[in-house]
């Protein structure tokens, strides 16, 4: 480092002199920046025991034979650190408090669909993402490890989506919405059988189920002496073809499309009273019941894709107000996913350093309360464009061209493509 010797300062100018004073003081400051211990300067901190684990098969249904699993275990009593900091997220630690990976959320649900060893390689690093029991092997289905991820992904994409505006896809956006609200319930129990997961199962869903059953209004029974029904909803007044609002709830003979279960049930809470219903669950509802009966009937949807019935979509009805009751939605669920995940996590204070501290039960609690954290005003996660990465990283959203998670991965796809262009080139002279 270079200090300035007062003694013989005549050597240099007074700018010289004030140059030098103004790069020891930054010297000093990234040499601080580097060595900052995140054990004390976290927002939170935890520890996770470290564990071996390796490809297995378990037997879940004997009609269908083993699937594909991982078998952890407790590795000794060495724990691992990990610590959760403003602009840095959730990052493993050294035992001086010093960063030895960072990026962890961005790292785990950028793990390609089916890469059972990249998980594998995850949890040997990072422990596995809930508690194990201390005396016993795990043995996990790696489908149910692989959808429990899957969320933490799906709610990580739709807050990003929802709040970097000049990249919102609203495809992608009403996509997470049907993938968190209809998901199946997946949970991971420990053989001790002192920690048990189960995923979140929306307020929507459970007022789906319980009033898929629910009467139609009155009114809508005089199918003689109506030729159209008029519906006043969340987006206004509606009309609908009397035979069919009949057909469709009685199970007449209506189009495929509106044949699925998913949609009978919807429009059978759509036609109900709405007297004493939670208003954002009415209004949930009739945002489903307008998209599926105008934009298109979903069938299924994954984490990366939405399939309709018959491939049939009509993006051009995705109106104005459909895509702000699409964002409205979007907002209440991330905040259902996150809380229900915090559900463990408690303040607790540390009365050996007299500070506040927080009490967190898991490591996949540990991920979600870095979501928690997210400053969605100011930074996003957006997917590296290099496609044999697909690490998620933070970026400010100010920061419109950053595709890349890093100069390396920037670089390879450069490559990449100079040598898919000199391929085809080399076609075309040939």
């Amino acid at each position: 480092m270079h200090y300035i010797n007062y003694n013989h300062a005549e050597k240099y100018s007074n700018y010289e002199v004030l140059w030098i004073e103004l790069l020891t003081v930054k010297k000093v400051k990234m040499a601080k920046k580097n060595e900052e211990n995140f054990l004390s300067s976290g927002i939170f901190t935890f520890d996770s025991p470290e564990c071996t684990c390796e490809k297995s098969r378990v037997t879940v249904n004997i009609s269908e034979g083993p699937i594909p699993a991982i078998k952890l275990s407790l590795k000794g009593n060495r724990k691992i650190h990990f610590a959760f900091g403003s602009k840095v997220g959730l990052v493993r630690v050294k035992d001086d408090g010093s960063v030895e990976e960072n990026n962890l959320l961005g790292k785990l649900v950028g793990i390609k669909q089916g890469d059972i060893q990249g998980y594998i390689q995850f949890f040997q690093n990072n422990g596995f993402i809930i508690p194990l029991s201390p005396s016993q092997i795990e043995n996990y289905s790696f489908v149910v490890i692989q959808s429990i991820v899957d969320r933490l992904r799906a709610t990580l994409e739709l807050m990003s989506t929802i709040t970097d505006m000049t990249r919102t896809s609203y495809e992608k956006i009403v996509r997470l919405i049907f993938y968190h609200l209809f998901a199946p319930v997946v949970s991971l129990s420990s053989s001790d059988e002192k920690y048990h997961y189960v995923s979140c199962k929306h307020q929507y869903g459970a007022f789906l189920d319980a009033n898929k059953n629910a009467p139609r209004e009155e009114r809508l029974k005089d199918t003689f002496n109506n030729v159209e029904f008029h519906f006043n909803d969340s987006f206004g007044t509606f009309s609908l073809n009397a035979d069919f609002v009949d057909s469709a709830l009685s199970g007449g003979e209506t189009e495929e499309k509106y044949q699925t279960q998913l949609f009978k049930n919807v429009f059978t809470v759509y036609c109900s009273s709405r007297t004493d219903k939670p208003e954002m669950m009415v209004f949930v509802n009739d945002f489903i019941f307008h998209y599926l009966y105008e934009v298109g009937m979903i069938n299924y949807v994954d984490v990366d894709r939405t399939y309709y019935v018959n491939d049939e979509v009509h993006k051009e009805l995705f109106t104005e107000e459909l895509k702000a009751a699409a964002i409205k939605v979007a907002k209440f669920i991330v905040k259902e996913e996150i809380e229900y995940n915090l559900n463990n996590v408690r303040p607790i204070y540390d009365i050996s350093k007299l500070e506040p501290a927080w009490k967190i039960d898991s490591l996949l609690s540990a991920l979600y309360f870095g979501l928690f954290y997210m400053r969605p005003n100011t930074e996003t996660y957006r997917r590296c464009a290099n496609p044999k990465c697909g690490e998620f990283f933070s970026v400010p959203i100010s920061s419109r061209k950053k595709k890349y998670c890093c100069r390396a991965c920037m670089n390879r796809a450069m490559i990449a493509r100079k040598r898919a262009r000199d391929k085809i080139n080399a076609t075309r002279n040939q």
